[in-house]
């Protein structure tokens, strides 16, 4: 969890460093994702160089919570073929969302949105991120689920 560290405690090289570095990636999800995006709920793609460099956010459009993961599933699908036939090949997925920053069920289930979208269209899935008003924090893929 993010705790006391925000972007502000970043490194001064951070940009050189992968989006996985445990003492960047959070710290880089809270540089990205403002307080709006996570009080409105929003999910982003980090595009990355070779290495696991940040090379592009794109905040996904928003809909609404109960859209159908497979449509979602879909769309990725589409968009890391584009990037990947750009030169992109590694990814990471971050949730932007009120409450707190542990992953409850339907994160699980855009996780595995992003994984099959990622599968196949052969890029890799680098990391997922929650951030919460509150804090940001990792979530791994066996991860608990809150309620």
């Amino acid at each position: 969890m993010l705790g006391d560290m925000s972007f502000d405690d970043l490194p001064a090289d951070w940009a050189q460093r992968p989006i996985t570095d445990p003492d960047v990636f959070e710290g880089v999800v809270d540089l990205i994702v403002g307080e709006q995006a996570r009080r409105r709920g929003s999910t982003y793609v980090l595009l990355c160089h070779e290495g696991g460099r940040l090379m592009q956010p794109i905040r996904l459009p928003d809909g609404p919570p109960t859209v159908d993961v497979g449509d979602v599933q879909d769309g990725l699908t589409r968009l890391f073929a584009e990037a990947a036939s750009n030169g992109v090949h590694d990814v990471v997925m971050v949730i932007a969302r009120t409450g707190q920053p542990g992953p409850t069920a339907r994160d699980h289930d855009l996780r595995g949105a992003f994984e099959a979208a990622c599968g196949s269209a052969g890029v890799r899935l680098l990391g997922v991120a929650i951030a919460a008003p509150t804090a940001v924090s990792a979530f791994p893929a066996d991860g608990p689920v809150a309620a």
